[in-house]
């Protein structure tokens, strides 16, 4: 028995906008539509959100599903498209991990500076000696 969209974001734990969203991404087509025109989604439809929820939970993003899709109605196996979205998004996870060490280090050389000087003698106007470059020859305030 055919779904509407909103039985079937519910299934998902989606929105209805979510599922618009992904049909407007070309990641899921209604089979249908009812005389009063809600969309009307089957047995495709399940697998295909459910092979895009698991996508997205092994990281891949839309634009990554969108290509794997493209591929697999095209005829060819998905893995090495998925291969190849697991590498890039691997190396994305990767560099923002080293972003974020350097900014976890940066963040507490500045808290053990403030814990350091507690009363710093601010004066309350556009200034903060704690967002002060730390290392003098950094920069110089104007």
């Amino acid at each position: 028995m055919p779904l509407t969209i909103g039985q079937l974001a519910r299934a998902f734990g989606l929105s209805p906008d979510a599922l618009r969203y992904y049909e407007r991404l070309g990641l899921l087509a209604p089979e249908g539509r009812t005389k009063g025109g809600y969309r009307l989604y089957g047995d495709q439809a399940l697998d295909r959100l459910r092979f895009i929820k698991e996508a997205q939970a092994a990281g891949l993003r839309l634009e990554d599903i969108a290509g794997i899709l493209r591929a697999m109605e095209g005829g060819q196996p998905p893995c090495r498209h998925v291969r190849e979205a697991l590498e890039r998004r691997l190396e994305e996870a990767r560099r923002r991990l080293r972003e974020l060490q350097a900014l976890e280090r940066a963040l507490a050389e500045r808290l053990a500076y403030a814990e350091a000087h507690p009363d710093p003698a601010c004066d309350g106007k556009d200034h903060c000696v704690y967002l002060d470059p730390l290392d003098p020859r950094a920069c110089s305030r104007v």
